[in-house]
Order: C-alpha cells, then structure tokens, then sequence
C-alpha cells in the first residue's frame, strides 16, 4: 500500500532549470514574432534597419529553439549578449536617436510593441545569467514543467496580440498621401517636405461628414495613412481614431469657420507680409510656407495655441493665377499642450526630416542620399503643427496633410487674389 500512495514530498522532481529554459524559449521566440513584424517598416525608413531587424529576429528565433534543444553554456551567454545588445540600441534611439539613417539623432517615439519586447528581452537576459550563475540543483515538482510554460505562453501571446494590433507607433505601419494601385504613396517635395513612401491599411475611421464654409468643404475624419508622408508622424504616438463627440464635432466646425472667416484678409499676400509674415520655405515652391514670428514668440509666452485671429503660420500655393492662401497653420511650442476641440478630427503632426536655420527657416531634406544637413542649419523633430485647410483637398478643411499636387490643385478650383508668387 505504501508502494502504491506518494505522498506530495515524493512526487516526481525535475531541475528547474528545465523550467526555466522553456519560459526563455517562449520569451525569445514573441520578441523574433515582433521584430518580424516590424522588419518591413523599417526596412522602408532605411534599409540597414530593416536588415537589423531581421538578422535580430532569426538570432532570437534560432536562439529560442537552441535553448530547448541543446542549452549549452555558451548559448545562454550568446543570448544573454544579443539581447542586451539590442535592448542598448533601444534606448539609444529612444532618447539620443539614430546614428544613422534618414533622420539621424531624432529620438523614436515609445510604443506598445516595441516597449514590450525589449522588457521580454530583459527578462530573457535576467533568466540566462540566472542559469549562468543560479543553483543548478534546485527541483521542482513535475507537473511545473508544464503549467509554468503554458502560463507564460499564454500571457506572451495575449500581449503579442496587443502589440500587433495596437503596439504604437513602431507597430503601426503608417505612411504617406496618395498612392498607386500597388499601394506606394507618390508626393513631391516639401509644402510638407514630402517623399514617396509605401503604405499600409488603417483602422476604418467613423463615417462623418460636418459641412462647414470652408471652401475646403465637409469635415471629416483625418486618416493618417493617406495624409502623411515619409518624414511626418503624429505628435501623439497613440492613434487617434475615437468617434468625436457632438460637442467636438460642433466645436471643430467652429474652428474651421471661424479660421476662414479671419483668414479672410490674408488672401492678400501683402497684407500678410505687411502683419508680419515671412516665408520660412524656399520662395518659389509650389507651396510656400509663412511665419509671423511675432504671432509665435506670443504663443511661446503663454498666448492662446489656437489663436484664429493671429494663426502662426499661413501656406500659399502658387498657380498660374498667382498665390493662393490654402491653409492656417496653427504651432504649438514643444512645451505647449496641443489642444484638440474636435477631439481626433483635429490632429497634430510633427516633421522629423527638415533641416533648419536657428530661426525655423527649412532650407533642406535629410534623406538616405543627403543625410547631414548644410552648414548652419540642424535636424530635429519640429514643434507639432495643424493645418486648417481654405482649398478642396483629400480629407477636408482638417486633413492631416496632402501633396503639393493636390493642394496646388485646390487652389486653382478656389481662384486667385491678385497675388504675384509666393
């Protein structure tokens, strides 16, 4: 009978360190699912880091199935050094930036996704030094090796799933206006320094459409996908795509309207100059961006962000009928909250490819050929920014952005004002 009956003491023991392997293994394998997902965004942004992510993601793949197999010593300390290599590069472009690439030494946005990976990969790294320099003699029971792995496997693939739907701005392939049927955004440079870009799906925004007096037309809900290009993002690292409310979808109507109405007066582009307002893009460009940089100091003293009657900045399009206002640009200083009345259908963007003077003047493009900016000129992330458009364009007087194309398009539909070029 004795034979027969264990007691709890003599159930069947097995090293945890076994334990132990299997949960790295799992962990190493979601963080390889992440850096694959990721891989062709960033092979997009600049090849060498698509390449990276990959080399990274079969390391790690590779890595996981090894440890399972064969963990021998030196995989643990191979893992363990890969890992961490990858969470230094990590914290590197989150707070100095890119080395290298197109928009060197600006700092990444944090997301979901890639926040949750590189906290796995420190767990991975802890877990190896452990089996490095832990007991080696310690003994579980069992019925662990099974239930300790199938925990951490589903809690992995739970916020897996999180990550690849919702992970953030390094999960969320966004891109640029327009595109081809093979789906690759086709824009031309700056009114928004824009560059060809490829392009993913987006979440369905709401259907709405608010009229407004904006020759622009109805109001409706910005989609980033189709209204920025490569050297853009949002200023807010969270996709905006709640349903506004009816008190926001009043109050985004009132901005537009009342934008229109005050803007009114600078459709004379001396009027404009004569407020103060000087051209901080290339003269001559399809589309010219303005700054009155009285208007802005007052915004850096605590005056109103959205100041309808004193906006920062003004764009103009230059048509065969000379320069048209097309938008309102309203700036927010970096330390400035941006206010958005309309909730997500009043979005901000930032620029991250521009090169400028100390005085906000763009006088360059860093791109993969050019990637340092002239002399006297720097490349940093630009205040956040939102337009309120006076011109028909994709997406409607509160779009994100659009391509000179279309704007100069609009422009022509709304007709000259005995400007000469902007």
């Amino acid at each position: 009978m004795n034979d027969a009956v264990r007691t709890a003491d003599q159930r069947p023991m097995v090293p945890g360190a076994s334990v132990l392997r299997y949960c790295l293994a799992i962990l190493g394998g979601t963080t390889s699912v992440i850096h694959f997902a990721v891989a062709g965004a960033h092979s997009r942004e600049y090849w060498l880091f698509g390449v990276f992510m990959l080399v990274v993601a079969w390391l790690q793949l590779l890595w996981a199935v090894g440890v399972v197999i064969r963990p021998t010593r030196s995989l643990l300390v191979t893992g363990a050094i890969v890992d961490a290599i990858v969470i230094v590069v990590y914290i590197v472009t989150r707070t100095v930036g890119d080395i290298i690439g197109p928009a060197p030494h600006v700092a990444e946005p944090v997301g979901f996704g890639d926040g949750l990976c590189t906290a796995l990969e420190a767990l991975v790294v802890a877990g190896c030094l452990w089996l490095l320099v832990g007991s080696k003699d310690r003994r579980v029971r069992r019925d662990l090796v099974f239930a300790v792995p199938t925990v951490t496997g589903a809690t992995a693939a739970a916020l897996l799933s999180i990550a690849l739907v919702a992970g953030g701005p390094d999960m969320v392939m966004t891109a640029s206006a327009g595109t081809t049927a093979a789906g690759t955004t086709i824009a031309k440079a700056p009114h928004g320094m824009q560059m060809s870009a490829p392009r993913a799906s987006a979440p369905k925004a709401p259907a709405i459409e608010l009229a407004s007096t904006s020759p622009a037309g109805a109001i409706t809900m910005p989609d980033p996908n189709m209204q920025m290009a490569a050297g853009m993002k949002m200023a807010s690292p969270t996709m905006c795509d709640a349903a506004p409310t009816a008190a926001q979808q009043a109050a985004a109507v009132r901005l537009v309207n009342a934008s229109w109405q005050d803007a009114g007066r600078f459709r004379s582009l001396a009027v404009a100059k004569a407020a103060g307002y000087v051209p901080i893009t290339p003269p001559g460009l399809s589309v010219v961006h303005y700054l009155n940089y009285k208007y802005y100091l007052a915004t850096l003293r605590g005056g109103p962000v959205l100041n309808i009657a004193a906006p920062q900045s003004l764009v103009y399009a230059n048509t065969p009928k000379g320069a048209v206002l097309v938008a309102d640009m309203y700036i927010a200083p970096p330390f400035r909250a941006t206010p958005q009345p309309g909730g997500c259908l009043t979005q901000w963007h930032v620029h991250t490819n521009l090169c400028q003077t100390a005085l906000g003047v763009v006088v360059a493009l860093v791109t993969a050929v050019t990637p340092v900016c002239p002399a006297g000129s720097t490349n940093q992330v630009t205040s956040p920014m939102m337009h309120v458009w006076f011109v028909p364009i994709p997406g409607g007087p509160t779009a994100i952005d659009a391509s000179d194309q279309q704007i100069v398009s609009g422009a022509e539909h709304v007709g000259g004002f005995g400007n000469g070029p902007a």
